[in-house]
């Protein structure tokens, strides 16, 4: 499926919430960043939920950790709420237009001293959507600065459809690694106060490293699609996990939150009643 993955460029001219330069830039980068979103009161409210969520998890002692609250989205009352944020919404528009859903949720959190990196990577070659139209929102839980192991961008680098990877090594979150990344530019840090966003394409090139320092810091990434895309699965992931043409197709249709618009394929869900944590989320690897 590689050689399907590109990037598709937003109109300008459709942004309403966005400026037209913001567009502009986006489609040159790769990415937009430092948007305001949430209020003062919604951080904090963000931020005790998200502490809320992983206290849990980890009571459950069922060997989860700080970044597998991956996919919750139609399991969480408030992750489904999030991801329905009007404001956060209103920038998705002005890139995808008024038909999409909101098809995956991650939080990524690196605690104090964390050792874990995140390889540079593109998103496209992990996921089981086409077309490669995904925009990840990424919600700063807690501030990031140049000390507590921002994600970095390397701008321009969507437009180069596939980069081949090696399977990563050391301590890392994803098992993907693009090497000798001064290649393809010099990375740029995402930094962003709680509360701000960035949205970059699922063909960028980004990671982030180690956490050396004291403090926390948490994004919740936010990936939403029009409509008009759809699922995919590759034959070996069928094959690995003994199931039948289809399924992995069908569940990631079934489990969207559909935000504006008409849904196409993609199933409507209704809001969650609550928070339930208990699932153990399994990654769709192609």
């Amino acid at each position: 499926m590689d050689e399907a993955i590109a990037f598709y460029p937003s109109p300008p001219t459709q942004a309403k919430t966005l400026a037209e330069t913001e567009v502009e830039r986006f489609n040159e980068h790769g990415f937009v960043r430092a948007l305001d979103a949430l209020t003062e009161s919604e951080v904090d409210a963000a931020r005790d939920y998200f502490e809320s969520l992983l206290a849990r998890v980890r009571a459950l002692k069922d060997g989860r950790n700080a970044y597998t609250l991956d996919g919750y989205h139609n399991r969480c009352r408030g992750i489904w709420e999030m991801a329905r944020h009007p404001v956060i919404l209103d920038y998705v528009e002005d890139l995808l237009g008024p038909d999409f859903v909101c098809w995956s949720s991650h939080y990524f959190c690196k605690l104090p001293g964390d050792p874990k990196r995140v390889p540079w990577h593109q998103d496209a070659t992990y996921w089981p959507v086409r077309p490669t139209k995904t925009v990840t929102v990424w919600l700063a839980i807690d501030d990031v600065d140049e000390g507590n192991a921002p994600m970095q961008f390397v701008p321009g680098s969507h437009r180069l459809g596939a980069i081949a990877w090696e399977p990563a090594r050391g301590d890392t979150v994803l098992y993907q690694e693009v090497k000798d990344i001064g290649r393809f530019g010099t990375p740029v840090r995402n930094t962003l106060r709680a509360g701000q966003v960035s949205i970059h394409t699922s063909t960028l090139l980004h990671g982030s490293d180690a956490n050396t320092s004291a403090r926390r810091r948490c994004g919740l990434a936010l990936r939403y699609i029009p409509s008009s895309c759809g699922a995919v699965e590759h034959p070996s992931a069928l094959k690995r996990r003994g199931l039948k043409p289809g399924t992995l197709k069908r569940a990631v249709l079934r489990n969207a939150v559909v935000c504006r618009g008409d849904p196409g394929h993609w199933q409507r869900n209704t809001p969650p009643p609550g928070d339930d944590v208990t699932m153990i989320h399994r990654h769709y690897r192609n």
